[in-house]
């Protein structure tokens, strides 16, 4: 007899917990993060040089250097330009065409892989070179089916409370 008041205390304890971690899950998968923009910038330039930024061939927005030759844009992912991940990202200085050293590709929140000193312009040779961005994995809880783990783990607990309440409630956990 005592062993099936534990068994009822269990299954009790096992459906309010399941049900307090399915509503967490709710909350937490309601909230919007906010998107950093990609980030692009260089120096070496003339005061007053015109930088161009485009993404997939459209403009993005165009910078003005600065008295020390500095230049910088930021463009988010709601830009006019309808920038894409992995979108390859070009640049034009005082209207010609430039090749971006490192190569840039558009991503939130993205940096050129020289930090310091950003991205080096110079005259773009005659034939076009394809941008491969680097593969960065999965940085976020959701695998790449957007099926995230604890979704999982939360409908199993809820499973799991339900019988373990149902049982109780019916009495067969005796």
């Amino acid at each position: 007899m005592m062993f099936s008041k534990g068994l009822t205390r269990f299954g009790l304890v096992a459906a309010v917990a399941a049900l307090m971690l399915t509503m967490s899950l709710a909350v937490v998968g309601t909230a919007n993060a906010q998107t950093p923009p990609a980030t692009f910038y260089g120096k070496g330039l003339k005061a007053a040089d015109k930088v161009e930024v485009s993404v997939g061939g459209a403009s993005c927005g165009i910078a003005t250097a600065t008295a020390a030759g500095e230049w910088s844009l930021s463009v988010a992912a709601d830009n006019a330009c309808k920038p894409t991940a992995a979108g390859a990202v070009t640049f034009k200085l005082n209207g010609a065409a430039q090749t971006a050293s490192p190569a840039a590709a558009w991503a939130n929140g993205g940096l050129p892989s020289d930090v310091a000193n950003g991205y080096v312009l110079s005259a773009a040779a005659a034939a076009a070179v394809a941008v491969t961005p680097p593969k960065t994995g999965n940085a976020g809880l959701a695998s790449s089916s957007a099926t995230s783990m604890w979704l999982v783990l939360g409908i199993g607990l809820v499973a799991m409370g339900a019988i373990a309440g149902t049982r109780a409630y019916s009495g067969r956990g005796r």
